[in-house]
Formats: C-alpha cells, structure tokens, sequence
C-alpha cells in the first residue's frame, strides 16, 4: 500500500499550457537584425514524394513563389542540388509543394522567441513541445490540412513548466514595497489606511488611495491573505508577461489597470451617491461610496478579465511516475477566478471589484486591438524584408555567374518559422472587427460569470440581520438610551407634518414597556420655540389622551417668533444635553417619518453595528431612500 502510494504521488510536476505563439508580437531587436544581416539557414532536400512534410515540420522550411520558380528555369550556372520550398498563392488558401530546378539560397530570419524570465532555471525548463503519441507518430496526418485548420482560427499550443521560485520581478518588488509601507504604517511613521471614495472626494486622500493596496496589518489573517494575493499576482504575471512579449509590457498594463481602478471607482461612488443617487433614490447605494478597499484584489479581478485573451490555456498537474500519464488539467481563468474569491472570505468588496473587471473588459479590447495592429504590421514588414534579401542574393549569384538577365521582383511570401506565418495569415486574412468582437464577447462572458458569483457573494455579506431588543438595552447604563428631539416651526399652510411623523414611531413602539427594557428607555420631546404654532398645538391635543403619547412624548415650548434655526437647534441640545441622561440624542425635522416596523428595526441595526464596529463614535447619520 505504502509503496503504491509512492508510486503515485511520489513526483509530480505542474505544466502550463500557453497559446502565447498566437499573441506574442515580435521583438524590436528581431527586426533590426533582419534588417543588417542574413543568417543562415539549413534547407532540407526531399524525396519526390510529398508526404515526407509531416516528418520534417520541426525543420525550417523556406517558401518561393511561381514567378521565382520560372526565373530558376533560365539560369543554368546555379548548383543541381535544390531545397524544398512552399508556394502560397495570394488568392487561395492551399499550400501547394514546387521543386525548383535550380535553387536560389534565401535566409530568412525569424524573431527569436524568449520569455520574459531571464534566469537560468527557467531557460532550462523552457516550453517542451507537446508529445505526441504512438498513433500519431506512426501515422502521417496531412500536414497542409492542419495549418489550414490553423489558420481558421486556432492557436498552437506548447507546455512549459510553472516556475515561480524565484518569483516574478514585478511580484517580488511589490512584496518588498508592501513590507516596507506597512512598517512604517505600524510604527507610525505614516498613517494609512483602506481607501474609499468618501475619503478621496470629501478629504482628498489621493496619497492614501494609491498606498493604501499595499498596506496589510501584521496579524495573521491578514498577512496569509496577503500572501494569498502575491501568489495570485505571480501567476497572472507569469502568465500575462508571456503573452504580451516581455515583463515591461505586463508593467505598463499592470500600471495602467491601478491608475484606471483607482480613479474609476471615485466616478463610480459618486455617480451612485451624490450625482444620479440623489436624483434617483433606487439608484442611491451607501456602499459605492464608503465600500473601502482590500489591497490588490481589485487589481487581480481585472487581471483575470485580462486572462481571457488565452482563456483555453491550462494548468496541468502531472503526477506519479512517467509511465502513469497520471495528470489533472484546469483552465487557467477558473483556477484564478477561484482563487480571487478568497478575498469575499474577509469581507465584501462588490464595488471594487465590479470597477476592477470593467477595467479589465476595457484592458482586453485595448491590447488585442495593439496585438493585432502590431502582427499587421510585423506581416507587411517581414514581407518587405524577405523581398529585399531575395534580391539582394540574386544579385550575388548573377555576379558570382558572370552576369544575367535581370530577375522580376518575388512577391511570395517567405518565412523561415511555420508559426510565425500561420500567425500572419491569420491576422492579415481576419478583419480587425472581426477579432475584437471574438474578444470582447470572452471578455463578457469571464465578466458576466464572475459578477454573479460576487453578487451571490454580496447577498450573503449584506444578509438582513435585525438586532434584538435586549441586546441593544446592554449597550449602556444612561437612564435614557434614546431621545429624539423633534424640531418643528410653522409652515405655510400648515401642513400636519408634525403628526403624521410623530405617529410613525409610536406606532413601533409597545404601549406599556417592560421595567428597564429598552422602550422603557425611550422618550420623545417636541421642541418648539414659536408662541404661535397652530400644528404643535393639534399635534399636542392630539396625543394628550393616547396612551403611547403620554408614555414618550414631552412638549417644550419657548416664547418667540425669530427664525434662526442654528440658534434653535443649539438651545434644544443644551436642554437635553444638561436636563437628560441620555446615550443617544437623534435630532429630527418634523418630516421625517419613519417608513414601518422593518425600517424603524433597520434604524436600531445602525445603531448597534456602529456601537460594535467604531466603539468612541461621536454621532451617526441615517438617510432616506435608496439601499
């Protein structure tokens, strides 16, 4: 038992499957040197069969056009041997095998491909080609009809294995700025602290906005979740930095994506607050102004819509000996999707992380539409250059000859690497409208599958919890818990505000409270101080004779007729403030009714939550309308 065991999970290794040969643009350093130079390149001579090209793929193949093959014909000082080459017609999409009779020696260089890891662990475990099997090996597919199939749309695939020790560049300088910031936050050095958009429009914490997601506290909880996130970032970028080319791209996109996150979730809070919220109560949330952050996990959901350019590349983990094919495979994007929902474990974040995936759907169009420009132009460039090597060897060997005829232009087009050209062909054959709208629809669908998990992740974090009465009586020994004081002045044509509000709290409110029970420990007071206030004095007819208005209310009036509010409003808090024992004064306009018994528990929820959460606060605003 033991030893099958070991058998089976006594080695394993884990493998990625990248597509990056499709997106990964070529290198400034590969056109300059295909520009000054001609290296060479091994031409493979072949029977006259045409099926021995299924068995030569891996060797470089070099292409020529007709109109080269009859300018061939007329030299007859070129050698006897010849190369195999490939004719492809501008107007078909076939690949059609031509021997030359005379060959005509062409260099083609193609971009070298390196990953954008430099050390040398990782250049020994570089991309292994996929294996093929005995089936397949045994036998020859036709080879012309899978780059056909090829340049339809589908990508080739190579496996390398994930090396994240040492950890990515970007990963480690973010480790080493994110321990540095939250010392010095600890020892107070700096103050920070998670950033909202309350805080940015209201204060104008720009500093703490940009600081703020590198900040962790030395506990840990936190610090695992840190560390979860690093993890995260490190496969995104070792991910990513293959398919844009090299570890300064994904920097510039990784840039980009922090500076879009933070300024769009300050147009988000205040579009839902302040701006259309306040016009539109149903669009009114408290949450998308004073949701705080929670360190890079915004910036990892918009990275994940990023991901989706390659959303068919997998992890592969291979396990057990090297006969066993014992393996498991997941797609990159789910097992980073799943990982980023960690982050919902410790609190919710819905609206950072909804501004994170907008910002990664417009991250997506904008580098695929850069991806597809640049193989646009790498196609036209290389096509250029192999004219003007070709030519170039043409006139050697005329010279070399003793002279000839002039040759045509060749209008082929050449390249030394196969995947390379089907890249080519496939983007110069695919209109750009084309491949923006397979991209985006991706992009939306990783964007729509990953919003409603986190919605059903928000209805579970912001799940109604009604606070009991006895436990809101325990939060303080002052003779009073409550007192509302109701401020009311005359209005034109006297509208019976002040009762209509009055009997919306009593309403919520038993009749004959129990001895130091928590509605024992209410109590209401009318203050106005108008000599002439036809409403306050209905209002006082009105509950002279009620039960519950004998139980709670108390009327205050103070000779006068000046409207001057701040005075008024200053003199009732002295009155309360030095006649009352009170934990809470809850100032009142004479409008303000409370909606029914759910609204006035959700009122005693605030309240509690502020106690527990923030325990020296020194006052709590309940709004009106929206969530």
């Amino acid at each position: 038992m033991r030893e099958s065991l070991f058998k089976m999970f006594g080695s394993f290794q884990i493998v990625q499957e990248v597509s990056g040969s499709t997106n990964q643009p070529s290198s400034t350093s590969s056109r300059k040197s295909a520009s000054s130079t001609l290296a060479s390149t091994t031409t493979t001579t072949t029977s006259s069969s045409s099926s021995s090209l299924s068995s030569s793929t891996a060797t470089a193949i070099s292409t020529s056009t007709s109109s080269l093959n009859s300018i061939s014909n007329s030299n007859s000082h070129f050698p006897s041997t010849f190369p195999l080459s490939i004719s492809v017609p501008t107007r078909t999409r076939s690949f059609v095998l031509t021997i030359p009779s005379s060959p005509i020696s062409m260099s083609v260089p193609s971009p070298v491909r390196t990953h954008a890891r430099k050390n040398s662990k990782y250049r020994i475990r570089h991309h292994r080609p996929r294996q093929l099997t005995n089936a397949s090996q045994s036998q020859p597919q036709p080879q012309p009809q899978s780059y056909q199939h090829m340049l339809n749309g589908k990508k080739s695939k190579s496996q390398k294995l994930l090396c994240l020790w040492p950890l990515p560049v970007i990963t480690r300088y973010i480790i080493v700025i994110s321990v540095f910031l939250s010392a010095l936050n600890f020892f107070d050095l700096i103050e920070l602290k998670c950033s909202a958009p309350s805080y940015v429009i209201h204060r104008l914490e720009i500093a703490n906005l940009f600081l703020s997601p590198f900040l962790f506290q030395f506990s840990l909880p936190t610090v695992l979740l840190f560390g979860w996130n690093v993890l995260i970032l490190g496969l995104f970028e070792e991910s990513l930095a293959h398919m844009l080319g090299n570890t300064r791209r994904f920097i510039k996109v990784l840039l980009g994506v922090v500076f879009t996150v933070c300024t769009t979730r300050q147009v988000i809070g205040y579009l839902f607050t302040k701006s259309t919220g306040w016009a539109v109560p149903l669009l009114f949330f408290s949450d998308s102004a004073h949701e705080c952050s929670q360190g890079l996990a915004p910036f990892l959901f918009a990275l994940l819509v990023v991901q989706s350019l390659n959303i068919e590349d997998k992890y592969i983990l291979i396990y057990g000996d090297e006969d066993s094919h014992n393996k498991l495979t997941v797609h990159k994007v789910v097992l980073q999707f799943l990982m980023c929902l960690v982050n919902y474990t410790v609190k919710n974040i819905l609206w950072w992380s909804l501004t994170g995936l907008l910002t990664g759907y417009m991250t997506t169009v904008l580098i695929q539409s850069w991806l597809a420009r640049e193989k646009w132009y790498d196609h036209h460039y290389y096509r250029q250059q192999q004219i003007h090597q070709i030519q170039i060897q043409m006139q050697q060997q005329q010279q070399e000859g003793g002279g000839g005829e002039q040759e045509p232009e060749q209008e082929g087009e050449e390249t030394k690497d196969m995947n390379e050209f089907i890249v080519q062909e496939r983007y110069r054959r695919t209109p750009l409208w084309r491949i923006l709208w397979f991209t985006m629809k991706k992009a939306a669908f990783v964007v729509g599958v990953t919003l409603s998990v986190l919605l059903i992740c928000n209805s579970y974090h912001t799940r109604e919890y009604l606070v009991e009465p006895a436990t809101m009586n325990g939060m303080s020994n002052d003779r009073y818990m409550f007192t509302f004081v109701f401020m009311t002045a005359p209005r034109r044509s006297n509208p019976p505000y002040l009762t209509r509000t009055l009997e919306s709290y009593l309403a919520n409110w038993p009749v004959n409270p129990a001895p130091n029970s928590l509605y024992s420990r209410i109590q209401t007071v009318v203050y106005t101080h108008f000599t002439n206030h036809s409403q306050f004095d209905a209002a006082r007819e009105r509950f002279a004779n009620d039960l519950k208005g004998q139980q709670y209310i108390r009327w205050i009036r103070e000779e006068g007729d000046q409207l001057n509010q701040r005075l008024h409003v200053s003199k009732a808090l002295d009155l309360v403030t030095d006649n009352m024992q009170t934990t809470y004064i809850a100032l009142m306009e004479d409008d303000f009714p409370v909606c029914g018994a759910h609204e006035w528990r959700e009122i005693e929820n605030v309240i509690y939550k502020a106690n527990q959460q923030v325990p020296n606060h020194c006052g709590i605003f309940v709004g009106t309308g929206g969530r």
